[in-house]
């Protein structure tokens, strides 16, 4: 799912589902070293409340908070209402509509309720484009795809599926 999203963007907003997403698979430092990325307070508060816990994802939200120091937070006043999602998600929406920047998310309800209004991609977008910038092989791609979902215990839905076909569909 990469709406309007060109692999040429370099500043990102992140939510809490796309940190713990690329840390699951150790992505996410390699990410914030390559791409300028920003999230809201809220999300840092919820990858803390994760972090309280002695459990996989804990142990991820611990390791995000480690690199805190390489992206930005930002507190975004809440000028646009989006029906049906938490006030975190409000928030994410009104600040990736100001700065014009795509959202990455792995929440399909975020994504669901944010169609056609902003830019917006599943964080396994960056499997592809690093697989495309040679920094990354497709089965190397592939393998950390297969980790996440089953971390993330994604099954076989729509951010899995959607994903592995694009990196298929990458020619090496």
């Amino acid at each position: 799912m990469e709406e309007n999203l060109s692999r040429n963007s370099t500043d990102f907003v992140f939510d809490t589902s796309a940190f713990l997403s690329l840390e699951s698979v150790n992505l996410l430092e390699q990410v914030l070293n390559t791409f300028s990325i920003t999230t809201t307070p809220s999300v840092i508060k919820e990858l803390e409340d994760f972090a309280q816990h002695e459990d996989t994802l804990g142990n991820i939200a611990q390791r995000i908070l480690l690199l805190v120091k390489l992206f930005r937070v930002e507190e975004h006043p809440k000028t646009l209402v989006l029906h049906y999602v938490s006030q975190t998600d409000e928030e994410l929406y009104n600040l990736t509509y100001t700065k014009n920047v795509p959202l990455i998310t792995d929440d399909t309800k975020l994504v669901y309720h944010t169609k056609d209004k902003i830019r917006r991609a599943f964080s396994t977008i960056f499997l592809g484009i690093f697989v495309d910038a040679g920094r990354m092989t497709k089965r190397e791609a592939l393998n950390k795809l297969e980790l996440m979902r089953d971390i993330r215990n994604w099954q076989d839905n729509i951010i899995y599926l959607s994903s592995k076909e694009e990196l298929n569909n990458i020619k090496e």
